[in-house]
């Protein structure tokens, strides 16, 4: 996999910021279609500075802090300290309760020639059953380790406990600058002696296929989303690829006999993966 720990740290944010973020309400609604469950996405950092603007668009703008982040100094300030925010676009907390992330590549809305951002992801608070995903690869994040995600590439992330899941999720545009741009010269923030905690699963049953072709036949517009939710998981407990949900999703709805259903398949899994444009949502 491409996404790396670029950085340890020792941040610990107070527990009255934690319980303050655990109240947020209002979360941002611009990419529902990329999660199934309870996920729940908050800015803090936006190029408006409003806690409103979470979608993935350059403005030509610095990052700056929202209204709903000015209740979070500590965070604020080691972010600050930490990382170069003059190449911030967006600032996000990800809270993820029983919940999972649908399988997909960001950026693809940029201009084919236009480096994507970078993106980076810091656990405020995890556990060992909060799982990450890419390509063939599942992950824990640690406490303590910056992550490099690279989002380009398949991705996924789920919560299999009953403790919420927050990141940190910083966006920045770096050009044509090093990874390692993201931080602070003062910060000094060497690349870590980490090994990243790597997943072992199980093969997949034998019986899968079986399996789908009996789901299949009860899809309807109304389960859609239920059935895309269960599909995401399987990837974090069996050993295959996450496309493989790409392709299942298709078998599920040609199993169902109904050609709205192998229709919205396929248009969704072009979506997820390749082909969406700027501001471009997805009715499930």
């Amino acid at each position: 996999m491409n996404s790396q720990i670029v950085g340890a740290c020792s941040l610990a944010i107070p527990e009255a910021e934690i319980a303050a973020i655990l109240d947020f309400a209002g979360d941002n609604q611009q990419y529902s279609e990329f999660h199934y469950g309870d996920w729940k996405t908050f800015v803090i950092w936006s190029q408006s500075g409003s806690d409103a603007d979470g979608v993935v668009a350059d403005a030509g703008l610095e990052a700056k802090e929202t209204p709903r982040s000015k209740i979070l100094p500590s965070l604020n300030t080691w972010i600050r300290e930490t990382f170069d925010v003059s190449r911030l676009k967006l600032a996000r907390i990800h809270s993820l309760g029983n919940g999972v992330l649908i399988p997909h590549k960001d950026f693809v809305e940029f201009e084919e020639n236009a480096r994507p951002w970078v993106r980076v992801h810091v656990p405020l608070v995890t556990n060992d059953q909060c799982l990450h995903s890419e390509n063939d690869t599942v992950f824990r994040m640690r406490m303590g380790e910056v992550w490099f995600l690279d989002a380009t590439n398949l991705h996924s992330a789920i919560n299999l406990s009953n403790q919420r899941r927050l990141n940190l999720c910083l966006d920045f545009d770096l050009g044509t600058l090093p990874l390692r741009a993201i931080f602070n010269a003062s910060s000094e923030n060497s690349p870590p002696a980490l090994v990243p905690d790597i997943v072992q699963r199980l093969p997949l049953e034998l019986d899968f296929a079986a399996q789908l072709e009996h789901r299949g036949r009860s899809l309807t517009e109304h389960n859609f989303v239920d059935m895309a939710g269960w599909l995401a998981g399987i990837h974090f407990s069996r050993s295959v690829h996450i496309r493989t949900f790409f392709d299942w999703l298709i078998a599920v709805a040609a199993a169902s006999r109904n050609e709205q259903m192998l229709d919205k398949a396929h248009r969704y899994t072009r979506f997820l993966q390749d082909q969406r444009s700027m501001g471009e949502r997805f009715v499930l």
